[in-house]
């Protein structure tokens, strides 16, 4: 009786709080992909320049300007090298990053799913306050979120019993070999 009621408690706390942070993930979303595009912007201005100098001097390869700094004669130019190559890198990274962005919820979630270790998501994350945006995103990854929580606590309720029973005839059989 006890552990039923129990049960049925943690599930619905379990569903509410589920629920609040599945509407959470929409707005935490819109604020990384703000953020993702503020880096860009700023890359792309950086990069603007040099490649107005590969427009004009080799038309438009960047790494033909690269390749130039490189075999300079002038150390100055060369030491750029680096610089100019990790500023390309970078802005290719973020456009790509942009691009995994496109598409629909599931391409989407599961991209940032896969930042939780990145500079980019901790970043945002560290930036973070709580918001409830209610939207049909959000209510939709709210529910979806909140269900396959409150599921998966369900199951393992359901499951304890027979992992305890199973325990204990294991508990048994040791002690009597």
């Amino acid at each position: 009786m006890l552990f039923s009621l129990l049960q049925r408690y943690s599930l619905k706390v379990t569903f509410a709080l589920a629920l609040l942070l599945g509407l959470q993930v929409p707005h935490f979303l819109s604020l990384y992909e703000t953020r993702l595009d503020a880096h860009y912007q700023e890359s792309s201005s950086q990069l603007e320049q040099y490649q107005k100098l590969a427009d004009l001097m080799f038309a438009g390869d960047l790494d033909a300007l690269i390749e130039e700094h490189r075999n300079s004669k002038i150390a100055l130019f060369r030491a750029e090298t680096k610089i100019l190559e990790k500023l390309i890198l970078r802005a290719r990274f973020l456009q790509d990053q942009k691009s995994s962005l496109q598409g629909g919820l599931i391409k989407r979630y599961s991209f940032l799913a896969s930042q939780l270790n990145q500079p980019l998501f901790i970043e945002t994350q560290k930036n973070y306050q709580a918001n409830v945006v209610l939207n049909k995103e959000a209510i939709i990854v709210g529910l979806i979120i909140a269900t396959l929580t409150t599921l998966l606590l369900e199951l393992i309720l359901l499951l304890s019993p027979l992992l305890l029973i199973k325990c204990k005839q294991l508990g048994l059989q040791k002690s009597i070999n």
